[in-house]
């Protein structure tokens, strides 16, 4: 669904939003603090962790809806392959009756054994690449064992198309299975271990929860004070102006009130954001940027 804003571990939990109604962010009767001076979003920026993609303490916000397509419906599908084609296995994405989606293995085969893990990414990926900490339902299984038939997606919540690839990435292996490297390390034959063996692009066939969404410029206001920018990285600041297609997360803002700015529900806000953190009460991380583009998933 287009080009998407990179995410960590995601897990499904509901927030009770706070609104902040006068109350300093710190407790008492402090005025709310003004808000914070910001550049155009970096190229670094996280939109769930901040420009240092730390991504530590928050919980990322899944939307939780009825099922978007009916149970046994394919809606991705993908052949992984290494570039030297000795790895191989067949990837495809199924409707389950829970509201969530599995990924079944098929036809895994290998010239060269090995322990191997398979993981969904948001970002676009390529053999050679690293690690990714925002890769989801990574499972892995040893050299002699077969692939698993089936991945849980739930942790991608209701509309996972925003996970952009899945990818093969040669394990490590366990010190007890490895006592016989000769210079004692592990897997010190195998420099390969970490880095993606093979990758391919998910195409996805879901329908959008919200087709007509859009999203406009409101007034700053209390909970929601941050800049907002359009695709070239310029600030949006007069009501109903420009196509906003980033927000940057002010001093004290809440996931409720910015979501009202933007005309939004807090369920629309959350699906245009699937890594989208919060603090347990509902704040979200200042300097963090959040996604306002349907497009940019």
């Amino acid at each position: 669904m287009g080009r998407r804003t990179v995410t960590a571990s995601i897990a499904i939990a509901g927030v009770t939003a706070l609104v902040l109604t006068g109350c300093s962010v710190f407790g008492g009767d402090d005025p709310l603090p003004k808000p914070t001076g910001h550049a155009a979003p970096s190229a670094s920026a996280r939109p769930d962790s901040g420009t240092d993609g730390s991504g530590t303490g928050g919980t990322a916000q899944q939307v939780v809806t009825k099922q978007a397509v009916p149970a046994g419906t394919v809606v991705a599908e993908t052949d992984l392959v290494s570039k030297s084609g000795d790895t191989a296995v067949h990837v495809r994405v199924v409707a389950d009756d829970a509201g969530t989606f599995d990924a079944q293995l098929s036809g895994y085969r290998t010239t060269n054994p090995q322990p191997m893990t398979v993981e969904f990414r948001r970002s676009a990926a390529s053999p050679g690449d690293g690690f990714d900490w925002e890769s989801v339902a990574s499972t892995t299984w040893q050299a002699d064992a077969p692939a698993p038939s089936s991945v849980s997606l739930s942790d991608a919540g209701s509309f996972p198309d925003w996970l952009h690839s899945v990818v093969l990435v040669p394990a490590a292996t366990t010190q007890a299975a490895d006592t016989d490297d000769s210079d004692g390390s592990i897997d010190a034959d195998r420099p390969w271990v970490g880095s993606v063996l093979a990758a391919a692009t998910l195409q996805w066939h879901i329908p959008s929860p919200y087709p007509d969404l859009h999203v406009q410029v409101g007034a700053a206001r209390a909970g929601a004070y941050g800049w907002v920018f359009d695709a070239a990285g310029d600030k949006l600041t007069a009501p109903g102006s420009g196509v906003p297609t980033s927000y940057r997360v002010s001093h004290g803002d809440d996931q409720t009130t910015v979501a009202k700015r933007f005309g939004l529900t807090l369920a629309q806000l959350r699906w245009l954001n699937p890594t989208m953190r919060v603090h347990g009460n509902g704040w979200l991380y200042e300097d963090t940027d959040l996604n306002l583009d349907p497009a940019g998933r």
